[in-house]
């Protein structure tokens, strides 16, 4: 498998957005590509765990601190060993974990400690804890994106009620407080309040927190030492770990007999749009090309089907927006001609603006057979309307120094949005991932007005389909495969072991 590229140096298709994803680029710089089996475990099978022993892969050269951590493996576990203020469910919704109440202001974000909200070694979780973890996290290259717009935190008197300070309005910052919160003073062996504690020697497993309330069908979790890669996914198959996620990130997919499910990622893949440019500098023309378009036929013939059309600024998993209307997942070729000709494009009128047909160049980064079958289909789908697009591919430094300089026309894109689904990268002048977008024009206007609680999601996705600063296309999918016996395994975006106390071996 290829190396996995950076989501907060290297955009997953095609795109750096710096700050715009949860990893950092150590993350996939600490992978490997050596097939040869680990020393921790024989991918051949010839070590085996112990029967239906639930078995996952950790990297023993990295730490489990989950601010400094590495390597994906590692960070993934998190979830395992430390819980937040908050913790985001199914539907990625923010719900109370560590704190008993939340409540969100325009201006702040107020969580109540849990009476009752220990550590594994059972003392309990203090406002010094968390605000020690929330200096860490805003530091993390892991957890800065999700703390962007938090720019403090002080606690009450009673040091139960903490006051997170925004740096502008968001209805949605209570899944801000999901970063981990471990214990001060223990950076080096960190001590969460999770539902499992790590047990090291010589071999190294999850045990069953104490301290935790919630029910866990596995008591104990086994862990192999295996490098990120093809060693992991051939650990699967041999049955010497239980469960396996990829973001799917490299454009690769995986081969595998095991279980396997489609795991939804708030990961947008966008065509972007240079404003400036005289010909798409017109809605009209933005119309066109977003109505030429058929999105689900990206998602299920470029990404394999692992992808859903996006048909709104958000993708549907995120309960807020499951009935947010906004574009077509098909194309509408009538109205894409329609929107040309009233730009003046694909106009056999001798008055027309020109007479000729639109022309575009798609600006595309090299190696990743996602994001080259997409574009292919681009070419293909836009000319049907009449519109001639041209895809030009290059390597990824020149790609981002033709983003930096403004050097394009279309490109294709992918960012991958915090847990608070901030589209500020997008529409906010200087954001990561706003080459080329009017941070001036409708939407991003609109945007601002819902989150100050002028409009609702629904007005500004309507405001955002008029105005289309860019095209999203589509929310790719993630891959999580597991040991058949397994069942009731449900991983989330932001919880590759989402419910894990209902997993079972049948």
């Amino acid at each position: 498998m290829k190396r996995l590229i950076a989501l907060a140096g290297i955009l997953a298709l095609s795109i750096t957005l710096a700050g715009c994803s949860t990893l950092p680029k150590s993350y996939y710089e600490n992978s490997s590509e050596d097939p040869s089996a680990p020393s921790g475990g024989s991918a051949s099978g010839s070590e085996e765990p112990s029967a239906r022993a639930f078995t996952l892969c950790y990297s023993s050269g990295d730490t489990l601190n989950p601010f400094t951590t590495a390597t994906r493996s590692n960070l993934e576990l998190a979830p395992l060993l430390y819980q937040g203020l908050t913790a985001l469910d199914d539907e990625w919704v923010a719900q109370p974990e560590l704190a008993a109440a939340v409540n969100v202001t325009p201006s702040s974000v107020t969580a109540v400690l849990r009476e009752n909200a220990v550590f594994s070694d059972g003392t309990p979780v203090t406002a010094a804890d968390v605000s020690a973890s929330f200096q860490a996290a805003k530091a993390s290259a892991n957890y800065s994106a999700l703390l962007k717009n938090v720019s403090g935190v002080s606690a009450d008197e009673t040091g139960k009620t903490l006051t997170f300070t925004l740096s502008s309005a968001d209805p949605n910052a209570a899944a801000c407080l999901s970063f981990p919160v471990i214990k001060a003073g223990t950076e080096e062996s960190p001590i969460g309040s999770g539902p499992y504690v790590l047990s090291g020697g010589n071999t190294p497993s999850l045990n069953a927190n104490p301290q935790y309330s919630g029910s866990l069908s596995q008591g104990s979790i086994q862990l192999k030492d295996y490098p990120e890669g093809d060693t992991t996914i051939r650990a699967l198959e041999s049955g010497t770990i239980s469960y396996y996620f990829d973001d799917l990130s490299s454009g690769d997919i995986p081969r595998t007999t095991s279980a396997s499910v489609n795991v939804p990622l708030n990961s947008l893949v966008f065509l972007g749009v240079n404003s400036r440019h005289a010909a798409l500098s017109d809605t009209a023309v933005r119309k066109a090309l977003s109505a030429a378009v058929s999105r689900a036929e990206i998602a299920s013939n470029a990404f394999a089907g692992r992808a859903e059309a996006a048909t709104s600024p958000f993708r549907a998993t995120w309960k807020p927006a499951v009935e947010l209307k906004g574009f077509d997942a098909n194309e509408n070729i009538a109205v894409a001609v329609a929107q040309l000709e009233q730009a003046g494009y694909n106009n056999t009128d001798e008055s027309s603006l020109n007479e000729h047909s639109l022309s575009l160049e798609l600006l595309v980064s090299d190696g990743n057979s996602f994001r080259t079958a997409a574009a292919e289909l681009l070419v293909q789908q836009c000319s049907k309307a009449g519109i001639a697009l041209t895809p030009v591919t290059v390597s990824y430094e020149e790609y981002e120094k033709r983003l930096k300089n403004g050097d394009f026309e279309l490109y294709l894109g992918e960012i991958r949005l915090s847990a608070n689904m901030g589209l500020h990268p997008l529409l906010s002048s200087g954001g990561a991932a706003s080459y080329g977008v009017n941070t001036g024009g409708d939407a991003a206007k609109a945007y601002r007005e819902y989150l100050d609680g002028q409009k609702t999601l629904q007005e500004f996705a309507a405001v955002f389909a008029a105005d289309i600063p860019y095209i999203p296309l589509c929310w790719r999918d993630g891959l999580a495969a597991y040991d058949r016996a397994l069942s009731g395994v449900a991983p989330t975006a932001f919880n590759q072991y989402y419910g894990i106390g209902d997993w079972n071996f049948s």
